[in-house]
């Protein structure tokens, strides 16, 4: 049998990854030049502001540890591979007696914070701007309301408020989510043979609505010239999200660009701390970056895999109103042309330092005070440098005496004040009091819910910058609504028979039905083919109709739009707010 030749073979490989080899159109090359560019500088600006320094000292403070003092550090490596490990500070063992507690006060106060701020779903206040948006704000309302219950978007809302705290600076991304998937479904069972089990194909969709997630912001990079208070300065804004090779597969593979998607498509982020690179090089190793790039202003939106700048979806801004999809907002104002806020480790940094200092430097002395250090007669010692290291507990050897103890008094007054004044400090600058801690303050009811106000009222502004970010998201919940819901699902069928059951097995009803290329069956003259059905979404809503006017209501009941709900009535425009205390 004739063998292939080496040379047919580089050809044939030389052929396939040259059709596997994108090349983008004129017009496609000019937008990912710009966005390219685009990105690039908003990178950079953002790295010159050292932003991203502080958050990553805020990652390294949340997570309790021990105190990481200076000095001098060697290199470990792996003797068996000679593989580098970590640097690993080299000092004196006979020091280990020493206190080097870091008191968990950031991830103390954070955790206390969230616990208070997000408590319960907003409560807002809608205004419309027209006469006509009058009848339909009752059921906007109730279609919020709705959209944050199914979503568990108090949950998401806790995320958007712990990168918030940490870093000073959170965003969050609201869109429509579509997750569906083929599945095959167990018609027949075999009882003596379960291989020759029967199933049919079937398609699952577990959720198709709008949906929140909070964004990571390290990986997300906005317009330099937004400015706190004002959503209309964010004009561009790009961001990464991974996903594994199989969820990527499902969600982009109807892109006709995904067929390059091969090879190392996972982007790492410009790391600078050695815990953050050693954490990123030992993840999984397929993992997927996908890249989302928003531009109003030019009405550009673009998917692309950034590891091979190919682009897999480039097309106006989705949004029929033209909104972005991001909403963000900061902790605390650090600048008035800033949109990067200041941190509660920024605030409190300067006296922790110096509390776990004082902290470990008094509990010293508290050990050397109960266990006391001697001396004691014996041989000199003609090695060493004359120098005796105080230890508790440790006889140390001397010439010509006795037994002497070296009597350390305890901790006075002062280092218990001290740490007591270090420890208010941090309390007052970052508005989380021992009040909202837990700590009583009052003799009777009235006394501790009036000092609890007292407490609440420190974190007014960190409380309104977050009800504007949910107003943020609001406005772009209630277009993204009013847009998929009035869109139909789509359905094709084998026939009339199919589509019955489809409506008994899921309680709808068609909204239409059509044959795009009907055949006439000859005997009966009857019409044949696919039929293509269409279904608007029916939904549970806390509303009752009296007199053709939709009013709020404790009680749900379900709501065909379309039918109950005139499709116009989803659009609306008015003022969105919201109550800060609601939350």
């Amino acid at each position: 049998m004739p063998g292939i030749k080496g040379t047919d073979l580089e050809k044939k490989q030389k052929k396939e990854e040259e059709e596997n080899t994108y090349t983008p159109s004129k017009d496609d090359a000019i937008i990912l030049e710009i966005v390219k560019t685009r990105v690039s500088e908003m990178k950079e600006y953002r790295k010159s502001l050292g932003i991203e320094k502080e958050w990553e000292e805020a990652d390294r403070e949340y997570i309790p540890t021990e105190m990481e003092f200076s000095g001098k550090k060697r290199l470990e490596q792996d003797q068996a591979l000679g593989a580098r490990s970590r640097l690993v500070p080299v000092g004196d063992e006979r020091q280990n007696w020493r206190s080097d507690n870091s008191q968990p006060t950031l991830l103390a106060k954070m955790q206390t914070a969230i616990s208070i701020i997000i408590d319960r779903n907003p409560e807002a206040t809608l205004t419309p701007l027209l006469k006509k948006f009058e009848n339909s704000t009752a059921l906007i309302n109730s279609l919020w309301k709705r959209n944050w219950e199914i979503t568990n978007a108090k949950e998401v809302l806790k995320l958007f408020a712990f990168n918030l705290m940490k870093y000073g600076w959170a965003i969050g991304r609201t869109y429509p989510r579509i997750i569906k998937y083929d599945k095959k479904i167990l018609i027949e069972y075999d009882t003596e043979d379960p291989s020759k089990n029967k199933y049919e194909d079937k398609e699952l969709m577990l959720f198709n609505d709008v949906f929140r997630q909070n964004l990571d912001p390290y990986r997300t990079w906005i317009d330099e010239m937004t400015t706190p208070y004002d959503p209309y300065s964010l004009n561009e804004a790009y961001f990464e999200l991974d996903y594994s090779r199989e969820a990527a597969n499902v969600e982009y593979k109807q892109y006709p660009n995904w067929e390059y998607a091969t090879g190392n498509l996972k982007v790492e982020y410009d790391l600078e701390s050695e815990t953050k690179k050693e954490k990123s090089e030992s993840g999984r190793k397929d993992i997927v970056t996908i890249g989302f790039y928003q531009n109003r202003l030019k009405d550009l939106y673009c998917i692309i895999l950034p590891a091979k700048n190919i682009p897999l979806f480039i097309s106006p801004i989705p949004n029929d109103d033209g909104l972005l999809s991001l909403w963000q907002t900061m902790w605390i104002l650090r600048d008035a042309k800033s949109p990067y806020g200041i941190s509660l480790w920024k605030i409190i940094k300067q006296d922790k330092a110096l509390y776990d200092k004082m902290n470990n430097m008094t509990m010293d002395q508290l050990v050397l005070s109960i266990m006391k250090m001697f001396f004691y007669t014996g041989t000199s010692n003609l090695t060493g440098d004359g120098t005796i290291r105080i230890t508790p507990g440790v006889g140390k050897q001397i010439i010509n005496g006795d037994i002497k103890w070296l009597d350390v008094p305890g901790p006075g007054r002062e280092s218990w004040e001290g740490l007591k004044y270090l420890k208010s400090q941090m309390d007052d600058n970052s508005g989380i009091t021992p009040t909202l801690e837990g700590e009583v303050t009052g003799k009777t009811l009235g006394e501790i819910l009036h000092a609890k106000e007292a407490s609440l009222k420190r974190l007014k502004v960190p409380i309104e910058n977050i009800a504007d970010a949910i107003e943020q998201d609001g406005y772009i919940t209630v277009s993204w609504m009013s847009q998929v819901y009035s869109t139909p699902e789509v359905k094709e069928f084998a026939n009339e028979e199919q589509i019955r059951k489809y409506e008994e097995t899921e309680s709808v009803e068609a909204d239409s039905k059509f044959r795009q290329n009907p055949t006439v069956n000859p005997e009966t003259g009857a019409e044949e083919g696919p039929i293509t059905a269409t279904f608007l979404p029916e939904l549970s809503l806390h509303l009752e109709d009296r007199e053709g006017k939709l009013f709020e209501s404790k009680n749900s009941r379900f709501f065909k739009l379309g039918k109950e709900i005139p499709i116009d009535k989803l659009t609306w425009r008015g003022i969105f707010r919201v109550t800060p205390k609601s939350i």
